[in-house]
């Protein structure tokens, strides 16, 4: 995965929503939250845009757009906590792994309903090609928190990667169950309906459903739009010339 310095900006606030079942409050305006994982036809990660207010496709709620609400129950920190996690970010974007994981893991020993703790260890834990370490702080994460749908995102891809396509079906469905409106959920889902499953008339809504989510659309994206839109159009025209 690649990091950037304006994603500094991004990272923490995936630490700062907890499990806690109080009324949810509206996040300060500088966010914090660790890149989601997108995936192209080759599986490298890509940012998501900023949504659009109305989504007219089928396979989205009506609009507008909801926010994530894995991000809507921000948990005070106290500033040690939030300097350790600081400093686990620096080390990511610095591809300084070791530390890092150790950071994390002592920030998660002593603050275990942190699901972005969690979830930020399974990154780089996923970056140390420890898939089975990643797999289980992914899941913490989830535990910690069930909104968090990034870490459905990631657990999905591993599963992908794994070959278990059910279940990393399973988990896209999961988020998107969550957040109707998360983009890297549809466009993840609809790559695996496209390349591993073979289902081209379930890949499309969910292409489309990205584009409609992004501010504007991805060029590539609407390359692979069409492309699937005459696969499943071929497919049309083939049954109909066989039930003649």
């Amino acid at each position: 995965m690649k990091f950037n310095k304006p994603l500094l900006a991004l990272f923490v606030m995936s630490l700062l929503v907890s499990a806690c079942g109080s009324a949810p409050e509206k996040p300060a305006d500088n966010k914090f939250i660790e890149k989601p994982i997108t995936e192209n036809k080759s599986g490298e990660g890509e940012a998501p845009a900023k949504p659009k207010a109305d989504i007219p496709t089928s396979v989205l709620p009506a609009g507008p757009v909801t926010p994530n609400p894995y991000l809507q129950n921000p948990q005070k920190l106290n500033d040690q906590v939030q300097v350790s996690f600081y400093d686990a970010v620096n080390a990511i974007q610095q591809k300084n792994w070791d530390h890092a994981e150790a950071t994390l893991k002592q920030l998660a020993e002593k603050n275990p309903k942190l699901s972005g703790v969690f979830l930020n260890l399974g990154i780089v834990y996923r970056n140390k090609g420890d898939n089975e370490k990643a797999a289980d702080a992914f899941n913490r994460a989830i535990a910690a928190n069930p909104k968090n749908v990034d870490a459905y995102n990631h657990l999905a891809v591993l599963k992908r990667e794994a070959g278990d396509f059910t279940a990393a079906e399973s988990l896209y469905q999961k988020a998107l169950a969550i957040w109707p409106f998360y983009p890297e959920g549809h466009k993840n889902i609809a790559i695996l309906y496209d390349l591993y499953l073979s289902k081209p008339e379930q890949a499309l809504p969910h292409y489309q459903a990205y584009q409609q989510l992004l501010a504007a659309p991805d060029k590539q994206v609407d390359s692979w739009v069409a492309e699937v839109q005459r696969r499943v159009n071929s497919g049309k025209a083939t049954d109909k010339a066989e039930a003649k």
